[in-house]
């Protein structure tokens, strides 16, 4: 499994971004009212977001000797979901960016301004869940893990 690196979550977020902000010109621009962002988005984010934190820190745990009875397998399989919530966190904060920034033109609407508030509301939440996600990644490394990356790379 890679490590992601901050280079690769900023090009997916902004591929993400790009492409909603093009698909919200093209529907805005046919005359077709854009859909509402439902509140519940950042709920499943934020808690999405937590779980992987309390997973992550579980295997911090047992990384450190605390938790001897957590199954390296439980472990694995957590360092994939922290993954999963950092990538589908970074796609969501730049969908739904992208999305506020596509109808930015139609603020002074007061309607309009409660989809993109509700989208700027949804992208911080996914950005709670891109960090949550990034952060439970590192605590589930392994510290030999980081010590062969630091004598591989030149110095």
């Amino acid at each position: 499994m890679q490590v992601l690196t901050w280079q690769r979550l900023t090009l997916v977020g902004l591929v993400s971004l790009a492409l909603v902000w093009l698909g919200i010109r093209l529907w805005d621009s046919s005359g077709s009212t854009p859909p509402h962002v439902p509140w519940s988005a950042s709920v499943i984010a934020l808690v999405a977001g937590g779980v992987a934190l309390w997973l992550g820190w579980q295997v911090r745990r047992f990384l450190k000797g605390k938790r001897p009875d957590l199954s390296p397998l439980r472990a694995a399989r957590t360092a994939v979901y922290a993954q999963a919530c950092a990538l589908v966190g970074v796609v969501l904060a730049g969908g739904y960016g992208g999305f506020a920034l596509g109808l930015l033109d139609g603020w002074s609407h007061t309607p309009r301004r409660e989809v993109i508030v509700s989208a700027l509301i949804a992208a911080g939440s996914a950005l709670v869940l891109m960090a949550a996600g990034v952060v439970a990644e590192r605590w589930c490394r392994h510290s030999d893990e980081d010590d062969d990356r630091k004598e591989a790379s030149p110095a």
